[in-house]
């Protein structure tokens, strides 16, 4: 037409009859026409509008969606997500910086059921939808269970610490009670000498007054509880032993390998580190197994491996293991840790 307009400038396009007609009304008419298509529409955006307040639409139902509290979203068999409410969208951009249109990206980087956005733990749940090729995504808050949870693995470590020493002290506690026992029985017999001891000195004043046999017998019987008592004293434990009894009574199973130390020192030494590693690996990696080995030297190396679950961050010494490396620096010993791939303990202890 403009092509045509500039090659021809003399020729006048006509309009057609119908707009012509129409554009040829009187002003009153087109107001009045005007006004007529205001009143329509009106009408029309009214009309819309109660019925979408008065009947279910796709568009109601999307709504409804965006304002429940936990994420809902439908996915196609190719990972296309074909719905989904602002609660997922939500959880995309926080996880993978988009919205949630792919099932599987989102899959990837949230990697597991359990999901950490803002402060909120959010369960994940996907299921194929019945009669449908769908997948159903469900995102629900969990933050409050969570932190019930946590605080019930933070009691159950300490009942179980708890637990754990009074097994020791359980142990302790019939060592004694064997200690008083022993202890009750020297005295009757201590007691029953002297009485020995005070009839024969009646005996010596006055032979006929008792019976020779009977005193002799008695007498028989004290020195030979006298000869075992010097022999040696049947309370003393060897540290060593205590400390592997002690280890088994919590459930930990020690096997000995090296030549163990003669020496006071050194086996009392070797024996706190059992008991401390066997208590470790009880209360912190729920082992059973502890393997000590002594080689000698130069001095003494002790090198005590536990089983169980390795570390999962780096050992803060407090406790036993603080007064243990007190001991061994107190004799001008080292001891090192070595988390790699478990829990190792060395000890160097100079000749």
């Amino acid at each position: 037409m403009i092509a045509w307009e500039i090659n021809f400038p003399d020729w006048t396009p006509e309009p057609p009859a119908g707009l012509a007609a129409f554009c040829a009304c009187p002003v009153w008419v087109l107001w009045s026409f005007e006004a007529v298509m205001v009143v329509l529409l009106a009408f029309t955006v009214w009309d819309t509008f109660r019925y979408r307040k008065n009947h279910v639409t796709p568009d109601s139902v999307k709504q409804g969606m965006d304002l429940l509290p936990m994420g809902v979203a439908y996915a196609e068999p190719d990972g296309a997500v074909c719905f989904r409410n602002l609660v997922m969208d939500h959880l995309s951009v926080a996880l993978t910086g988009k919205l949630f249109t792919d099932w599987n990206v989102f899959q990837a980087a949230a990697s597991g059921d359990q999901v950490s956005v803002e402060g909120k733990v959010w369960l994940l749940r996907s299921w194929k939808t019945p009669d449908s090729v769908l997948t159903q995504i469900t995102a629900t808050d969990m933050t409050e269970q969570a932190g019930v949870l946590n605080a019930l693995q933070a009691k159950n470590r300490k009942l179980k610490d708890i637990q754990l020493r009074l097994k020791i002290y359980s142990r302790q506690a019939e060592q004694i009670i064997i200690a008083q026992e022993l202890l009750t029985a020297r005295m009757m017999v201590h007691d029953a000498l002297g009485s020995v001891l005070l009839e024969s000195r009646h005996a010596m004043s006055a032979p006929g007054a008792i019976d020779e046999e009977l005193l002799l017998q008695a007498l028989k019987n004290a020195n030979t509880y006298l000869l075992r008592e010097y022999e040696g004293d049947d309370t003393a434990v060897d540290p060593l032993t205590e400390a592997i009894g002690i280890a088994q009574a919590i459930g930990v199973k020690v096997e000995l390998t090296g030549l163990p130390p003669v020496e006071e020192k050194p086996r009392k030494i070797f024996a706190a580190a059992i008991r401390e590693c066997a208590a470790n690996a009880v209360k912190h990696a729920e082992g059973d197994r502890l393997t000590a080995d002594a080689q000698r030297s130069s001095g003494y190396t002790f090198t005590l491996c536990s089983n169980g679950q390795p570390p999962s961050a780096p050992i803060r010494e407090a406790g036993g293991l603080l007064s243990l490396r007190t001991l061994v620096e107190n004799h001008h010993g080292v001891m090192h840790i070595d988390l790699s791939p478990g829990f190792l303990l060395t000890i160097r202890l100079p000749a």
